[in-house]
């Protein structure tokens, strides 16, 4: 069992707050829910948080309009302190401010985090300087997007403290996997990897300022690969 704190940061329950709350946790328009949320979009069970392995998870309940983490549709997260639940028009942010902070300073400390974590969601394109806080009245942002950056701001995250929280990186190899789960993870990997090797061989050297080129084909080849990927994403959250 973990204890998960929960803020309400935009949507029609904004400003409620749900300390240390007992997984699992289910989120919903329903009353039984252990939050519900008065949001004609959100689901009558939209999503369940519970813990499992040592970590939290949220899972969607096919619901039906989805389930964001940091900008990015999922099915099944594992959600950290600092990560920003979308359902509806409710936006939900993980973990207490302590938290929070620990993880900021976790990730800070973290030499090789810079070089290797890759943004998540559509905040990422808005947190990338300190002039986003002075732009989000601007025309550029749309209202919500303004609005959620306001409250965050508002709480003392800056943007480069999303910009930690909200990133991916390099995630760690499943453990205690059957041989035969082994093959077929080895078997998905070596896969992309020779998909990948042999499309970087085929791509021609850098021009004199720099760039790189591709072929149509080469192009084709590529989206396909981010094609099969995104199938297999699906497939595997499916419930």
């Amino acid at each position: 069992m973990a204890l998960v704190t929960l803020r309400i940061i935009d949507g029609p329950e904004r400003g409620k707050i749900y300390e240390q709350l007992s997984t699992p946790i289910s989120i919903g328009r329903e009353e039984g829910n252990t939050v519900r949320l008065n949001d004609e979009r959100v689901s009558r069970f939209h999503i369940k948080i519970y813990e499992n392995g040592g970590v939290v998870i949220a899972a969607d309940l096919d619901s039906t309009n989805g389930t964001s983490v940091n900008g990015e549709q999922v099915q099944v997260w594992e959600i950290k302190p600092g990560d920003m639940v979308s359902i509806g028009r409710s936006v939900i942010l993980v973990g207490s401010r302590e938290e929070i902070a620990r993880r900021i300073n976790t990730l800070r400390a973290d030499q090789h985090f810079s070089t290797s974590a890759v943004p998540m969601g559509y905040l990422q394109q808005d947190v990338e300087d300190e002039k986003t806080l002075a732009e989000i009245h601007g025309s550029h942002l749309e209202e919500t997007t303004g609005r959620i950056l306001e409250e965050l701001f508002s709480q003392g995250l800056t943007p480069a403290d999303l910009a930690l929280l909200h990133s991916i990186v390099p995630p760690t190899l499943p453990t205690l996997l059957a041989p035969h789960q082994k093959a077929q993870l080895l078997e998905m990997l070596q896969y992309f990897y020779l998909r990948i090797r042999y499309l970087t061989a085929s791509v021609g050297n850098s021009t004199s300022d720099g760039q790189v080129s591709l072929e149509f084909e080469q192009w084709q080849n590529l989206l396909d690969l981010y094609d099969r990927l995104a199938h297999y994403i699906k497939k595997i959250a499916e419930p």
